[in-house]
């Protein structure tokens, strides 16, 4: 599990359970309190943007990602995705270094190598 804050607080969890090992990039189901309407507004007021129903934000450097054990995940970009319409949240992460890669989603990169 993975945990997103926003200048210090909780946003919320996710498993990242999608990953692409050849460009560095995860992504997942996002869960927070209040569900996708509540992210949505939240979203909104932080300055992120709306376009046909989706409300994203991309992530800067007053978001950090978490593991379990609190050790920060370093990446170069991302974004949060609410789609209220269908009470759906993603995270989308990209640029990961390939050692942190390696560590945290040794699991998308094995299944790549038994998929080919």
């Amino acid at each position: 599990m993975y945990i997103l804050t926003h200048d210090g607080d909780k946003v919320g969890t996710t498993k990242l359970e999608r990953g692409d090992p050849s460009t560095r990039a995860v992504s997942g189901v996002f869960n927070n309190i209040g569900g996708a309407k509540a992210l949505a507004g939240w979203i909104k007021s932080i300055g992120g943007e709306e376009d046909a129903g989706v409300v994203f934000i991309t992530l800067d450097k007053t978001f950090i990602l978490m593991n379990e054990a609190e050790e920060i995940v370093t990446f170069g970009e991302g974004n949060l995705i609410a789609v209220p319409e269908d009470d759906e949240v993603f995270l989308d992460i990209t640029g990961l270094s390939e050692d942190d890669y390696k560590a945290y989603f040794a699991g998308h990169i094995s299944a790549m190598d038994e998929g080919s």
